[in-house]
C-alpha cells in the first residue's frame, strides 16, 4: 500500500512540474548575397549555442519574403527597413516581430571609384554632363534581381533622366558585378558602381559615393525578422538573447572581407570573431 501511495505521489508530482522541452529547430531565410551570409552566420551560432538546431534556406530578396509569408521560414536575417526592403516587408508587417537590430546606418547608393575627378562627377546629375558622357562606362551593372539596390537604381535612371542620356541598367551576377569594380580600379576606367555599405569591396577598393539630390535612396536599419506565431513559442532566454545581438557596420564589413577575399567559410569567421570579442558576446548571453 505504501509503494502505491508513493507511486501515485510521483506520478502526480510528475504532472505537476511543466516539461522542458527542447528548444525547436529554425528555419533560417537567407537572402544569396555574401554580405548577408556573413552576418547571418554570427546568428546562427548563438541560435545553436542556445540549443536551437538551424535550417538554412536561400534565395534572392523576393523568393525569401514569399518563404517567410508561407511560413517556411521561421526568420529572416535580415531585413533592412524602413527603405530598401519596405516593399517586400509591408505585406507581412502584421505577421513579424522586429527581434534585433545588427547595425544601423545601412545605406543603398551609386558609387563611382575614386580616380574619377570630384570636380567632373559629384552627384548622379553630374553623369549627364557632355564631357562626363564621352568618358563614362554607360552599361551600369547591379546585383540582386529584386533587391531595394536595383529597385532604387531603376527609379534613379527615371528620375534623373539617365536612360535619355544614353545609359542602361542591368542585372549581373555577383562575381560579374565585383569583378567590374576591381577592373576599373585596376585601369582607370571610369564607371558607376550601385553599391552600399556593409560591402566587403568598400574595404578594398576606393571608392566615391555620388550625392543623390533627389533622395532616392534612404538610410536603413538591419533587423532580424521572426514569424510572430514562432517568437512567441521560442524560451524567453532565447528571446532575451537574440535581442541583444548587435554588430555594427565595420565588423559585418570585416565579417564579409574575411569570407570573400580569404576564402573562410562564414560560420568559422564568425565563431572566431566571437572568441575573439568575449565581452561583446558575454554581454549578449548574460544573465
Amino acid at each position: 500500500m505504501k509503494t502505491f501511495a508513493s507511486t501515485l505521489l510521483l506520478l502526480s508530482l510528475a504532472f505537476a512540474q511543466p516539461s522542458r522541452a527542447e528548444p525547436q529547430a529554425l528555419v533560417v531565410g537567407q537572402i544569396n548575397l555574401s554580405f548577408y551570409t556573413a552576418s547571418a552566420a554570427v546568428v546562427k551560432v548563438v541560435l545553436g549555442q542556445l540549443g536551437h538546431p538551424v535550417q538554412v534556406v536561400e534565395g534572392n530578396h523576393p523568393d525569401i519574403y514569399g518563404r517567410l509569408g508561407r511560413g517556411e521560414a521561421d526568420l529572416l536575417i535580415a531585413s533592412w527597413l524602413p527603405n530598401a526592403h519596405g516593399h517586400l516587408q509591408a505585406p507581412l508587417a502584421d505577421q513579424l516581430v522586429e527581434a534585433s537590430t545588427l547595425y544601423e546606418d545601412a545605406r543603398l547608393y551609386w558609387a563611382v571609384p575614386a580616380h574619377v575627378p570630384q570636380e567632373a562627377v559629384r552627384s548622379i546629375d553630374d553623369l549627364k554632363k557632355p564631357d562626363v558622357l564621352e568618358r563614362m562606362d554607360r552599361v551600369i551593372v547591379g546585383v540582386g534581381p529584386g533587391s531595394g539596390l536595383m529597385n532604387g537604381s531603376e527609379r534613379i535612371m527615371q528620375r534623373y533622366g539617365l536612360q535619355a542620356a544614353g545609359y542602361s541598367l542591368k542585372v549581373a551576377p555577383a562575381p560579374e558585378w565585383s569583378l567590374r569594380l576591381a577592373d576599373a580600379s585596376e585601369s582607370g576606367r571610369w564607371m558607376v558602381m550601385p553599391l552600399w555599405q556593409p560591402q566587403y569591396l568598400n574595404a578594398l577598393y576606393p571608392v566615391r559615393i555620388l550625392d543623390d539630390p533627389r533622395g532616392i535612396f534612404g538610410v536603413d536599419r538591419a533587423v532580424v525578422v521572426v514569424r510572430k506565431e514562432v517568437w512567441q513559442q521560442l524560451p524567453e532566454r532565447t528571446r532575451v538573447v537574440l535581442k541583444r545581438v548587435h554588430l555594427g557596420i565595420p565588423v559585418a564589413t570585416e565579417l564579409e572581407r574575411q569570407m570573400m577575399v580569404e576564402g573562410r567559410p562564414a560560420e568559422q569567421v564568425a565563431r572566431d570573431w566571437m572568441a575573439a570579442n568575449p565581452d561583446v558576446v558575454a554581454a549578449w548571453f548574460r544573465e
